[in-house]
C-alpha cells in the first residue's frame, strides 16, 4: 500500500507516517564511514568503510526489488570516510579518505563491467569530506579533515571527462564530518559537520556562479549523519551524533527534512518516522524505487543495519498554461507567425512545453517560437505545459486564421488573365492608332504635295495666259499698225 501511494501520488494522508521505516535484509559486512551510492542499474552499492578494527575494501550491492545482497569487485585501495558521488556517466567515484594516513586516491567503479580504475589524485587529500555531482557533470568535493586543514573549507572540483582538478571558492565555514547533497534547484548544500564542535550551519554552493549562500540552519547540530535527496525533492538528514570521536555517543534516530523551495526545516511527529536504530557514521541513498535506504553505521559497535524509508508524496497541483499572444492573426499563407506562451506551477516549476494545431499537429516544444509553415485554414491552437512532477496542464486554446495567398486565388488568376487581355488589346489599339497616325501623316504629306502642284499649275497657267496675251499683242501690232512715214 505504501509503495502504491508513493508511486501513484494519490495524495498525502495526515494520519499516515512519512517517512515510515521498516527493516530489510542486513548487509553482509558490518561497517560505518562507507561510501553508499545508488547506481544506475538500480542497485545500492556500499564501498569500503571501517569495521572498528580494519579499513575495508569490500564492496557489496543491495537489490531493493529482491531484498538481497551480492559481493562485487573489491576496491584497489581500502579507505574509510571517503567522499563519493556518481558521475553523470554512471561511474561511481570514491575520493580520498584515510587508511593509516590520508589517502589522495580517486577510485572509479564501473557498475556494468564490475571493474575499478584509478584516476588523477585529488590535490588535497581529505578524510570525512563530502561530495556531490553538479548539473555540469563535475564532482564537487567539499570540506573534510586533512594535513593542511584540520577543518577544511576548500572546494575541490573534479572533471571526469578530462580527469582534472581545479579549485572553487572556499566554503565560508570550514568543517569535516558534514553532509553534502545536490538539490533539484542545482545548488549543492553543505550541512552540519564538525569545526571544533558539532554545528548546524547550512551553506549552499552555486556551481554556475562559484558562490556560496547561507541558508536556514538545521534544527539541531550534528555530525556523521546520513543524507539523501528524497523523491519529493526535499533533503533528508538521518541519524548522526554530536561527538567527533568514532563510535562515541550520543547516537541520534531523528529525521530532519529540509525544503530547498521554501528554505525551511520540519521534523516529522510520528514515532514511525524515526530511524529504527539510532546511529551515526551511516550512509543513505535514494533507490530507483523512490525509497530511502539507511545502511550501516555505528551504535556502540559497527552495524550492518539496512532500513528502508517510504516517502508519501503530497498530491501534485497541476500547472497552468497561458497563451500570451499569436501575431499576426489573421495571417496569410507563408507569412511568419509568432507564438508566445508561459506556464505557472504553484508547487513546483515548469519543465516542458508543447504547442499543437488542429490542422498541422505538433508545432513546437518551446515556450515561444516563430513559424511560416502554417497551412491555410482556421486553426485551433492548443498550448500545454508540464511541471517538474511530470503532470501536464489543461490545454489553453486560441483560434488562428491563415488565409490563402491572393496570388493563388482562382478569382485572382481570372483577374490577372483579364487584365492581361486588356493590356494586349490596349497594345494592339496603340499599334493601330500608330498606323492610323502614320497614314494620316502620309495623307497630310500627299495633300501638301497636291497643294504645291496646284499652285505650280496655277502659276504656269497664268504665265501661259500672259504669254498668250503678249503674243496676241505683238501679232496685232505687227500686222495692223502702220509704220511711220518718212519725209524726203
Amino acid at each position: 500500500m505504501t509503495l502504491s501511494l508513493a508511486q501513484t501520488k494519490l495524495g498525502f494522508a495526515s494520519d499516515t507516517p512519512s517517512p515510515s521505516w521498516r527493516t530489510k535484509t542486513a548487509m553482509p559486512t558490518s561497517r560505518g564511514q562507507a561510501a553508499v551510492v545508488a547506481g544506475d542499474d538500480g542497485l545500492i552499492y556500499v564501498m569500503g568503510g571501517y569495521d572498528g578494527s580494519n579499513v575495508l575494501s569490500t564492496v557489496e550491492a543491495y537489490n531493493p526489488l529482491a531484498d538481497m545482497w551480492t559481493t562485487k569487485a573489491s576496491m584497489p585501495t581500502p579507505t574509510r570516510g571517503a567522499a563519493f558521488a556518481k558521475g553523470s556517466d554512471g561511474i561511481i567515484y570514491v575520493i580520498s579518505g584515510t587508511n593509516l594516513g590520508y589517502v589522495d586516491t580517486v577510485q572509479a567503479y564501473n557498475t556494468t563491467s564490475n571493474t575499478w580504475y584509478t584516476k588523477t589524485s585529488i590535490p588535497v587529500a581529505a578524510w570525512m569530506a563530502s561530495a556531490a555531482t553538479g548539473n555540469d557533470g563535475r564532482i564537487y568535493v567539499i570540506g573534510g579533515e586533512s594535513t593542511g586543514a584540520f577543518r577544511s573549507n576548500i572546494t575541490q572540483i573534479y572533471n571526469p571527462s578530462t580527469d582534472t582538478w581545479i579549485n572553487g571558492t572556499d566554503m565560508p565555514t570550514g568543517r569535516s564530518e558534514l553532509g553534502v547533497v545536490k538539490s533539484s534547484d542545482g545548488l549543492i548544500y553543505a550541512m552540519g559537520g564538525y569545526n571544533g564542535t558539532a554545528i548546524s550551519i547550512v551553506e549552499a554552493y552555486n556551481p554556475s556562479t562559484d558562490t556560496w549562500t547561507r541558508k536556514a540552519s538545521m534544527p539541531s547540530p550534528k555530525v556523521e549523519f546520513g543524507i539523501a535527496l528524497g523523491p519529493d525533492e526535499k533533503i533528508y538528514v538521518i541519524g548522526g551524533g554530536t561527538s567527533y570521536v568514532n563510535n562515541d555517543p550520543p547516537f541520534l534516530n531523528t529525521v530532519e527534512i529540509y525544503d530547498p523551495k521554501t528554505n525551511t526545516w520540519t521534523i516529522p511527529g510520528w514515532m514511525e518516522s524515526n530511524l529504527p536504530v539510532p546511529r551515526k557514521e551511516l550512509g543513505a541513498a535514494l533507490g530507483n524505487n523512490g525509497r530511502i535506504y539507511a545502511i550501516g553505521g555505528a551504535f556502540y559497535g559497527y552495524t550492518n543495519y539496512n532500513n528502508e524509508a517510504s516517502i508519501i508524496l503530497p498530491e501534485n497541483v497541476p500547472p497552468k498554461a497561458y497563451i500570451d499572444s499569436i501575431t499576426p492573426n489573421p495571417s496569410t499563407e507563408g507569412e511568419t507567425v509568432s507564438f508566445v506562451g508561459h506556464g505557472s506551477d504553484s508547487d513546483g516549476s515548469i519543465a516542458a512545453y508543447k504547442w499543437r494545431s488542429s490542422i498541422d499537429g505538433t508545432l513546437s516544444t518551446a515556450a515561444s517560437f516563430d513559424t511560416a509553415t502554417l497551412s491555410v485554414g482556421t486553426h485551433s491552437i492548443y498550448f500545454t505545459v508540464k511541471d517538474n512532477d511530470h503532470s501536464w496542464s489543461d490545454e489553453a486554446m486560441a483560434v488562428v486564421t491563415v488565409n490563402i495567398n491572393y496570388t493563388e486565388d482562382p478569382n485572382y488568376q481570372q483577374i490577372v488573365e483579364a487584365n492581361q487581355a486588356i493590356d494586349d488589346l490596349e497594345q494592339q489599339n496603340a499599334q493601330l492608332n500608330n498606323k492610323i497616325d502614320n497614314l494620316n501623316a502620309t495623307i497630310d504629306d500627299l495633300n501638301r504635295k497636291l497643294d504645291l502642284m496646284t499652285i505650280e499649275l496655277l502659276g504656269a497657267g497664268i504665265v501661259t495666259l500672259i504669254l498668250v496675251g503678249v503674243t496676241i499683242a505683238v501679232v496685232y501690232i505687227t500686222r495692223f499698225k502702220k509704220p511711220p512715214q518718212t519725209t524726203l
